[in-house]
C-alpha cells in the first residue's frame, strides 16, 4: 500500500466512522480496496508461479 493510498484511507476511515460517508466515499472507498488488494495479490502470483514437469514413465 503507497503512502498516498495509506492516507486516503485513513480519511475514509474517519468519515465512515461518523456515519458520514456519501455515494461518492463509498465508491471511492471501494476503488481504493480494489486497487490495495490487486496491489497485494500481483506479488504472490509471481512468487508462487510453479512449473511442474512429469516424470518419465518407463515401460
Amino acid at each position: 500500500m503507497s503512502p498516498a493510498q495509506l492516507k486516503k484511507l485513513q480519511e475514509l476511515s474517519q468519515v465512515f466512522s461518523q456515519g458520514k460517508a456519501n455515494p461518492k466515499q463509498i465508491e471511492q472507498l471501494s476503488t481504493l480496496l480494489a486497487q490495495i488488494n490487486h496491489f497485494e495479490e500481483e506479488p504472490q502470483q509471481t512468487t508462487n508461479d510453479v512449473t511442474f514437469v512429469a516424470a518419465p514413465r518407463f515401460v
